[in-house]
């Protein structure tokens, strides 16, 4: 220990005779950790932003359960395979889905649900009442999205209790398409909500299934107790054979696309790192040759050839630590400036709102900030601290 705080002193001395080339071997390192620190928070903000968005949108409790593929057939929903999912699920939602057309020619996907479906997306009522209320006696009561209730009012003239027909399209045995009307009585329209939901329209199970001639369900939605419980539940499903997505899906795509993307940028960004470690070694070299009398008098009372590498590669040390401050400081005002300034281009140009934060540091990066700079600094010096160490003493002498 006593060793290493003599050869660091050194090395703070030597540094101090040369100044100003110390100061720009320093701000060369410090810039390329800058640009690094301030590009990766940069990626970082981008995905924690992208994923907030998704939590925003999505429910991570919710399980989308599909008719699955097992071998060479396709695994269907029956009656029977809701059961079995009910032994791992308290609630769990068959549904099925059909596509229909206005007479304006607006196409919606209508879903026959049951009333469980409403509670486990936390459906709100923005006027009238839900399909299975007292108030509504009729056949084919429809409760529509928001966007959905909004098109079909302006173009469609639809109003809460007035029938309005859509077609269905089926196909017969002969795989002709055949269409089937259907007149519908819209009872309520709901809440925006931010998703599909938006634009779907939702009815009584039971109902759906006999206007489309169903017999299978074309999808189960299943809510857990909360998002650690996920994962080991898709596990059970799709242990029948079914298939099963939720928002973590969308979260780890964005994840590893967001990782990728802040890769590439660290790494164009990291070439500026390339002028500072080519500073360390034109400035060590040049320290060699003036150093060469010093090392030659250093060898003759006695030093080897570790001793006069380590005293080198202190100095490189010293160079890295401070310059990875350094560039962490940097990095930082970097980072605030790209926040501050890019963050006002999104809302005003792209008319993007709702952010608080375009760039995320954390320690990590700082740490990795820090890290960088130190590894860039003691490559940089190897070979110069590796020529110091091999100069021939006899040589070096006789320039005194």
């Amino acid at each position: 220990m006593n060793v290493l705080i003599e050869e660091l002193a050194m090395a703070i001395r030597q540094l101090r005779l040369k100044k100003l080339r110390t100061l720009l071997i320093l701000l060369g390192i410090a810039v390329g950790v800058a640009t690094v620190v301030a590009v990766v928070s940069f990626g970082e903000g981008l995905r924690i932003n992208a994923v907030e968005e998704i939590q925003k949108s999505r429910d991570l409790t919710l399980i989308e359960v599909s008719p699955g593929v097992r071998g060479d057939g396709l695994v269907l929903i029956s009656n029977s395979k809701v059961e079995e999912i009910k032994e791992h699920a308290e609630l769990v939602c068959p549904y099925i889905k059909d596509a229909y057309v206005s007479p304006s020619e607006t196409y919606f996907e209508l879903f026959g649900v049951q009333e469980a479906y409403r509670s486990a997306n936390e459906l709100e009522l923005a006027g009238g009442n839900w399909f299975d209320s007292e108030e509504a006696s009729e056949e084919n009561r429809i409760v529509l999205g928001s966007d959905l209730w909004e098109k079909l009012e302006k173009i469609d003239g639809a109003r809460i209790g007035t029938p309005i027909t859509a077609r269905l399209r089926l196909y017969g045995e002969d795989g002709k398409p055949l269409d089937k009307e259907v007149t519908f009585i819209p009872v309520g329209y709901l809440k925006p909500s931010g998703n599909d939901i938006d634009s779907g329209a939702f009815m009584k199970l039971e109902s759906a299934k006999e206007l489309s001639e169903k017999e299978y369900y074309d999808g189960i939605l299943i809510k857990v107790e909360s998002s650690s419980l996920v994962r080991e539940t898709r596990d059970q499903v799709e242990k029948l054979g079914l298939s099963t997505s939720s928002a973590q899906d969308e979260i780890d795509s964005v994840n590893r696309i967001m990782n990728g993307v802040t890769l590439v940028l660290a790494f164009f960004s990291s070439i500026s790192l390339l002028v500072g470690g080519l500073m360390v070694i034109n400035t060590m070299v040049v320290s060699v040759y003036e150093r060469t009398r010093e090392i030659g008098i250093s060898k003759a009372l006695g030093a080897s050839e570790s001793d006069i590498l380590r005293m080198f590669l202190a100095e490189c040390l010293f160079i890295g630590v401070l310059g990875g401050f350094l560039g962490d400081f940097f990095g930082v005002l970097f980072a605030a400036l790209i926040d501050r300034a890019g963050r006002a281009l999104l809302m005003s140009r792209l008319e993007i709102g709702g952010i608080e934060h375009l760039t995320a540091l954390n320690f990590n990066i700082l740490a990795a900030g820090i890290l960088i700079s130190l590894l860039v600094s003691v490559i940089s010096g190897l070979y110069p601290a590796w020529r110091a160490a091999k100069l021939d003493p006899v040589r070096a002498l006789r320039q005194l």
